[in-house]
This record gives structure tokens, C-alpha cells and sequence, in this order.
């Protein structure tokens, strides 16, 4: 396995972590939604967001791994001549433009997590868990797509 799914797999095992606590605590209902809303939501973004990070490094077979990855198709490094972009990178792409991806890469702010008014506090508008759960998933189908197309190549 390459450093790049390795690391892609570490956070998005680092992202099930958080998202299992917020659901845990969620289900136990000693905290407002929203404040824990406000209290997971910025953790797991980011470590979905390194994981698709690591992932779009891993795709383009990239070996000599940053500090920290990116976060969009754009901030790749420059391919070597003679290599092209390879097919699941372009489709990385189109969900940053019009997908999964581009929601989830939208700033998460009070407003985004707040409680609408005249319904209860665990109707929560916007960004919930359930958004996060249903990301990490594609992230996790997305990591099982890059790594089979790593091992074939």
C-alpha cells in the first residue's frame, strides 16, 4: 500500500472515530444537537476532507508525500512529463465542482448548524451527522476505487 492510502485510510478511520461519538452522545441526548453540531462537525470535515486528500495523492501515484494533503484537484502537484491526470482524478473533479465533495468542502458555520425556529433543538437545519455518515461512506466506496486502480496499475 502506498503512503498516500495509507494515510487516507488512517483518517478516514479517524473520521468513523468522531463520527461514532457524536452519534453515541447524539443518541444520549445530554447535550443540545447543535452544540455538538458545533463541537464534531469541524474535526470530522477535516479528517474527511485530509482523507480525500491523501486519496486524490494516491490516484496520481505520488509517492514524495507533503505535510499535509490537499484538498481539492487544483492544489495537486504538477504530474512529471509525459503523465497524464489519470481517470479518477478527473472524476474528482466533477464531484468538487457539482458532488458529494463540493458540499462537503463548503465552510461550516454557525448558520449552517443552527436550529430553525418553531421546531425542536434536534432538528437540526443544514449540516447533521447524518450528512458527515453518508460522506464518509463515499469517501470510503472513493478510497476502494483509487486503491484498486493503484493495484492495477
Amino acid at each position: 500500500m502506498s503512503h498516500p492510502l495509507a494515510f487516507a485510510n488512517q483518517s478516514i478511520y479517524h473520521a468513523r472515530i468522531l463520527l461514532n461519538g457524536w452519534r453515541a452522545l447524539a443518541e444520549q441526548a445530554s447535550e443540545p444537537a447543535e452544540q455538538l453540531a458545533l463541537a464534531f462537525a469541524p474535526p470530522a470535515r477535516n479528517q474527511l476532507l485530509d482523507g480525500y486528500g491523501w486519496l486524490l495523492l494516491a490516484a496520481c501515484r505520488i509517492t514524495q508525500v507533503p505535510s499535509a494533503p490537499p484538498h481539492s484537484v487544483d492544489d495537486l502537484p504538477t504530474l512529471p512529463t509525459g503523465l497524464v491526470r489519470p481517470a479518477e482524478v478527473d472524476a474528482c473533479a466533477a464531484l468538487e465542482r457539482d458532488g458529494w465533495v463540493a458540499t462537503l468542502k463548503q465552510p461550516i458555520t454557525r448558520a449552517s448548524l443552527s436550529t430553525r425556529p418553531g421546531q425542536l433543538a434536534s432538528d437540526v437545519s443544514g449540516i447533521e451527522l447524518r450528512h458527515f455518515e453518508a460522506w464518509l461512506h463515499q469517501l470510503e466506496d472513493l478510497a476502494g476505487l483509487v486503491a484498486d486502480a493503484v493495484d492495477e496499475s
